[in-house]
């Protein structure tokens, strides 16, 4: 049996007060650790919404796409099996070397695109605030004959942009403006082929325009901002 009377009040005193700092340790020893926690798990959160966003999205540039090639089946059967995109190829749109739509023929054609790709945007209304159109150029490995070379156009990268701005400007023209639709366009020469022959086949179908359909990475995220936040 323990004598309190025998006890000195000052062991008590110092008992006290480690145990005081232990729990004062022990509760900053929590407190870091949340803090370390709190930005990761925020950072999941962001994660998940920004996935979610993502897919959803995807679902909606799919559906467009797949509108607008329904309606344009007919007139343009090599034009992929590509969920999000719709291949052109050059021929359809182009003389050897041009970047000009001039033919009445050919610009039906790129009407007939126009149209359906306007269609469909203006149907999905709100749906489609976090996608773009990506308007892309593409050419054979060929450089550009020095012959032909011009100050403008010396090689595959300005012929390859020049067309590419060129169907983003006959768009327009057409009332679907680059800045209401969040339509781009970029030139991108031989770098992305999709037949890695060297035969004229290859060649040609390397000779082309893309037009897709995709999420706005940069505008999705910045819709997730207010909501991690909360």
């Amino acid at each position: 049996m323990i004598n309190n009377e025998d006890t000195p009040q000052g062991d008590i005193n110092v008992w006290i007060s480690f145990a005081d700092l232990f729990a004062g340790l022990l509760l900053i020893v929590i407190i870091g650790i949340g803090a370390l926690w709190k930005p990761q798990i925020e950072q999941k959160k962001e994660d998940v919404l920004f996935s979610d966003n993502l897919i959803r999205e995807m679902n909606k540039a799919t559906a467009i796409n797949k509108q607008m090639k329904d309606k344009l089946r007919k007139r343009l059967p090599e034009m992929g099996d590509s969920e999000t995109e719709i291949v052109i190829p050059a021929e359809a749109l182009y003389a050897s070397g041009g970047y000009d739509v001039t033919d009445p023929s050919k610009q039906t054609t790129l009407k007939t695109i126009r149209q359906a790709l306007r269609e469909a945007l203006d149907q999905a209304g709100e749906d489609r605030k976090f996608l773009r159109i990506i308007i892309e150029g593409h050419t054979d490995s060929d450089p550009i004959k020095s012959s032909t070379a011009t100050k403008e156009i010396p090689t595959n990268w300005e012929l390859s942009s020049r067309r590419a701005t060129g169907v983003l400007r006959f768009f327009e023209e057409g009332g679907l403006i680059a800045s209401d639709y969040n339509i781009v366009a970029m030139g991108l020469a031989d770098t992305v082929p999709v037949a890695t022959g060297n035969t004229e086949n290859d060649k040609r179908r390397n000779r082309r325009i893309v037009i897709r359909i995709e999420p706005d990475l940069d505008k999705i995220r910045a819709s997730l901002y207010p909501q991690v936040q909360k």
